[in-house]
């Protein structure tokens, strides 16, 4: 998924989607201009979060993104879940503080129930000490 399909999906999140479904440009060049850097943060973000359940050798090093075309490394479901409320939220900080509240409340709460970690298969351990309890 691009960046750029994110930026469009909270565009139209926060009301600035024309009708014919297309962008003004003027009226989202301040919000496309801020963009990658918002979207860089919170990807960071994420791939650190996810980084904590990996292998120190599976481990994802985020890239900046630098361009709206450029492709976003965290999966398509966090991306357009987590990212779009995010973004949101950062977008509206300025002008709409409800909003952006109201994304932010979104974004946390999505956060907390995408980034978990996977429960893992338990493991036998040997009795070394003969620990079994008898009354």
């Amino acid at each position: 998924m691009l960046a750029e399909d994110i930026f469009n999906m909270t565009m139209a999140m926060i009301d600035e989607m024309l009708t014919s479904g297309g962008l003004d440009a003027e009226a989202t060049a301040e919000y496309r201009a801020k963009a990658p850097s918002i979207l860089t943060m919170l990807q960071t973000e994420l791939i650190g979060i996810d980084n904590r359940y990996r292998d120190k050798k599976d481990w994802v090093y985020p890239v900046v993104i630098e361009r709206l075309e450029q492709p976003l490394q965290v999966d398509d479901i966090k991306a357009q879940t987590l990212l779009t409320n995010g973004l949101a939220a950062q977008l509206m900080l300025h002008e709409d503080k409800t909003l952006a509240n109201y994304f932010e409340q979104r974004y946390q709460e999505m956060k907390g129930m995408f980034i978990k970690p996977t429960p893992r298969k338990p493991e036998t351990r040997e009795d070394l000490y003969d620990a079994t309890l008898n009354y």
